[in-house]
């Protein structure tokens, strides 16, 4: 049973239509000679005809088309020896060796919302976000969208609709220490999409938990834990941003980085950053750390002890500050695999001290929010407080999402009210 009323604001679903475009290209030199030569072969009227087919059939659909055809020819010319030809041909080749992919066909999920860099031009007590999604398309590879989102003063939620294009950034250093990359400045934040480079994560860039980290006297920078998964095995790692335009990410080091589900305070505790964590995919733990990538000690915080979180329980991003404590949003996993959102409540000076924790589920899947690609599913990556509201941005059945609001003041109460 629900212990808080939520109202639902704003819905958003995946879509196969966005697509962006891929290189393809074969692990074999020769059979990427082969396909080179097939090419050369035809006649420029050949060319020509297949081009013009080529341009009719999938220019519309990417903002920048003949541009990343050229990148692709440039990618063929890195491997094999081509010669000199026209651009028509170049294109042409560029063509054979692409791909169109559809990041969101399968979900669209497990969002987080920060207060969005850019907050000209609003109505008075409006907020602009910045919400990031997980989306899943073929092969099971998640990536990273974003979207932005405008919450009023009254509750009510809108979000510009998303572009039709979806583009890659710019590879500006793809090491597994420190990667970067750069969108140009006329691709929007919805075209924005940030898709698996290194190899630690492969199959899947999952679960991105954005908080905005303030220090004093210092610019707010926005922060991101992930988990890289590469087919087999998985491995926190953290992305930095100060615009949503260019992001770091970061390989983090020490005995305690390990597992899902880690999510950092929005900022230092005690001149300390500070981590609520997972390592033994059951409870939860909170850690302290002098340097941002170095996490080496753990001290438990909550372990399951309600019917619907029995199996495990975790975070659902980082903790919100309020005046009565720290508000984290938890999942439970319980009967049949169902996910639920939980909270507690943790004590501002020392957050391993619990003064308030919901018996029951704060939200669970039901009706029509059930099903989906996986069903019995409601989970977040990160919330926050507007308004007297708690803006709660969640997934439903690993397929959509949705944010709804609710009482800032009742829920601290009942949180209160129930106790540790």
């Amino acid at each position: 049973m629900k212990t808080m009323v939520f109202e639902r604001r704003l819905s958003m679903s995946p879509t196969a239509a966005r697509v962006i475009l891929r290189p393809f290209l074969p692990s074999s030199d020769s059979q990427v000679s082969s396909i080179v030569q097939r090419a050369m072969a035809l006649s420029d009227a050949e060319v020509a005809t297949e081009l013009h087919d080529i341009r009719n059939d999938f220019a519309f659909r990417h903002a920048d088309f003949e541009s990343l055809l050229e990148k692709h020819f440039e990618l063929v010319t890195s491997r094999v020896k081509v010669g000199v030809v026209s651009r028509a041909r170049q294109l042409l080749i560029g063509a054979l060796f692409s791909g169109e992919y559809a990041p969101e066909s399968a979900a669209l999920f497990n969002p987080s919302i920060v207060p969005h860099p850019d907050q000209s031009n609003l109505v008075d007590g409006a907020l602009r976000l910045v919400m990031s999604l997980r989306a899943t398309g073929e092969g099971h590879i998640s990536s990273v969208e974003f979207r932005t989102v405008t919450i009023f003063a009254d509750g009510e939620a809108t979000a510009i609709p998303a572009s039709p294009f979806a583009s890659l950034p710019i590879i500006k250093n793809s090491t597994e220490d420190a990667a970067e990359i750069s969108f140009g400045a006329e691709v929007q934040l919805d075209e924005r999409i940030i898709f698996p480079m290194l190899s630690v994560e492969s199959n899947g860039i999952e679960d991105a938990r954005f908080v905005k980290f303030s220090e004093p006297g210092l610019v707010p920078q926005y922060f991101a834990t992930y988990t890289a998964y590469n087919g087999q095995a998985i491995t926190p790692r953290l992305i930095q941003t100060d615009d949503f335009v260019t992001f770091r990410s970061l390989a983090l080091f020490g005995a305690a980085v390990k597992n899902k589900g880690m999510a950092l305070f929005p900022r230092k505790i005690g001149g300390r950053y500070a981590m609520i964590s997972r390592q033994d995919d059951e409870n939860l733990f909170l850690m302290y750390a002098d340097n941002i990538r170095y996490w080496e000690n753990t001290h438990f915080l909550y372990g399951p002890r309600h019917a619907w979180e029995l199996v495990k329980t975790g975070n659902c991003g980082s903790p919100i500050e309020t005046a009565k404590g720290w508000l984290v949003i938890t999942h439970g996993v319980g009967p049949m695999r169902t996910y639920c959102l939980g909270a507690m409540l943790l004590d501002l000076d020392n957050p391993l001290k619990i003064i308030g924790i919901l018996k029951e589920p704060l939200i669970f899947p039901e009706g029509r929010d059930r099903e989906g690609y996986v069903p019995n599913v409601v989970y977040s990556c990160g919330s926050l407080v507007h308004a007297g509201r708690l803006v709660l941005a969640y997934g439903l059945s690993d397929s959509m999402s949705v944010i709804a609001t609710t009482n800032l003041s009742d829920l601290l109460d009942l949180l209160l009210a129930n106790g540790p």
